[in-house]
């Protein structure tokens, strides 16, 4: 059971990080550079659509869908630290050594 939360953990870390990626290559538009890889398109997309659908997350120009799924992410990866606490020791050995 360890392994699997392990890994779960590991997914919902690894999106959190494509969202930053995301947002700082969006941020790059702001001087008309448009750099979005479509492997960030294809994962990010649904989840973004998936939250537009269901919490409107847009105040005039100013898109706030991925803070609150980063907020998401931050919960579901505590919920699993305190599933198991042997997962938290883990990750920490997995990023430590990367």
């Amino acid at each position: 059971m360890t392994l699997i939360l392990t890994a779960l953990a590991l997914v919902f870390i690894i999106i959190k990080y494509l969202i930053f990626v995301d947002i700082i290559l969006s941020w790059l538009s702001l001087v008309w550079l448009k750099i979005r890889p479509e492997f960030i398109s294809s994962i990010l997309d649904p989840l973004y659509i998936g939250i537009k659908g269901k919490v409107p997350t847009t105040i005039g120009p100013l898109d706030f869908t991925p803070i609150v799924i980063l907020i998401f992410m931050e919960l579901l990866v505590m919920f699993i630290y305190g599933l198991d606490s042997d997962v938290a020791r883990l990750i920490n050995n997995l990023t430590t050594i990367l």
